[in-house]
């Protein structure tokens, strides 16, 4: 294989910036460094007991063991909790994705109670939307139970979470933060019916933020379990509730961005309308009573070397006379466009100058001058 040759643009500011670098001596992490040194102190006093053997105390060289087993415990348990951590982080991440794909803020509303719930691992998730001093639920979820899921949704519609002074949401929306509240049914700023009512008594919150606002709440707990909520599942909930207000601001978007391209799709049919009727279009040169207009038609007729033509050949054009056509035979404007492969206000716009030409009352009118036009 030729080995490929890159000529380096010579560079005096390039070459001054390499050489302010430090000299390349990679460091052991600080995390790695800790952990290498804890275990090097360990066995070096599990050494030290060893060499001391008979002339240490048994009890003594027991406990210097039991503390060894405990430290080493300890470091399995903050792995655990770390991995638990990623393995968390990871499901937001998927739960996110999954309500990104949906395409209307209604659509990922309501399916973000479940999500939470088999994201963070939580036995119930409810959505809530700020509405002035009250939060609304818009989704409702209990794992394995889709009956009560619907019933507490139900009744959370019907009995709003009232946002007091000194309730914990409010300090969630001066704050912009998540929170643990614990003894809900007790706690003098937690909302007691509600409470009652779900038999709630520990519970994570976090606030739903796009742009920096709080539109609503996610509330979440362990009650199937059931357990109290830890600062884990409150960060948990904390990482899905901001991306859950990342994935509504940018459906928003687009839903501003499709209805936009609505309208502009609107105003180009109205404008291949105008156009096409302009195109269309013959100029008219007609006698405020009408009676100018008879006579060259009949002059036409006659310097042609022909019989008069009939009215509807002479008022209108080519193009309306094929709609007029269409017309007869019972079509609408929409099978009118189709047919003639044109906008639908194109072929509305054509009916409308064709009864006013042939001062017709309706289109069964107009259809009748067709017919007869067509039998002389």
């Amino acid at each position: 294989m030729t080995e490929r040759v890159v000529t380096l643009p010579e560079s005096p500011e390039l070459d001054a910036a390499r050489r302010r670098l430090p000299p390349w001596r990679p460091q052991e992490g600080e995390q790695d460094a800790e952990a290498r040194a804890l275990d090097d102190g360990l066995a070096a006093v599990e050494a030290e007991l060893e060499r001391l053997g008979a002339d240490v105390d048994p009890a003594l060289a027991e406990a210097c063991h039991r503390l060894s087993d405990l430290v080493a415990r300890q470091q399995q348990g903050a792995t655990r909790r770390m991995r638990r951590r990623l393995d968390t982080l990871a499901a937001v991440h998927e739960a996110l994705t999954r309500l990104r794909e949906l395409r209307t803020v209604d659509a990922i509303i309501a399916r973000a109670s479940a999500e939470a719930c088999g994201a963070c691992g939580f036995d119930r998730a409810v959505v809530y939307r700020v509405r002035g001093a009250e939060l609304i639920a818009e989704s409702f979820h209990v794992t394995g139970d889709p009956e009560a899921s619907a019933l507490l949704l139900e009744f959370s519609r019907d009995l709003p979470l009232k946002l007091e002074q000194e309730s914990r949401e409010r300090e969630m929306i001066r704050r912009r933060i998540p929170m643990c509240v614990h003894d809900a049914m007790t706690n003098p700023h937690s909302f007691h019916p509600q409470a009652e009512v779900y038999d709630v008594h520990s519970y994570a919150a976090a606030p739903i933020m796009p742009e920096g606002r709080v539109i609503g709440f996610v509330h979440a707990d362990h009650r199937m379990k059931p357990r109290r909520v830890d600062e884990f599942d409150r960060d948990a909930l904390w990482a899905f509730a901001e991306g859950l207000g990342f994935a509504i601001e940018r459906v928003r978007l687009t839903e501003r961005l499709r209805a936009q391209g609505d309208e502009l799709q609107q105003l180009l049919r109205r404008a291949s309308a105008v156009v096409g009727d302009y195109l269309d279009a013959e100029i008219e040169i007609v006698s405020a009573d009408g009676a100018a207009g008879a006579a060259t038609r009949t002059a036409e007729a006659l310097l042609a070397g022909g019989e008069p033509a009939n009215e509807v050949e002479v008022t209108l054009s080519r193009r309306e006379r094929e709609v007029l056509a269409l017309v007869a035979q019972g079509a609408s404007n929409a099978q009118i466009a189709a047919q003639l492969v044109i906008a639908d206000e194109t072929a509305k716009t054509h009916v409308k100058r064709i009864l006013r030409k042939l001062g017709a009352a309706n289109r069964v009118e107009a259809a009748s001058m067709w017919l007869r036009a067509q039998q002389d």
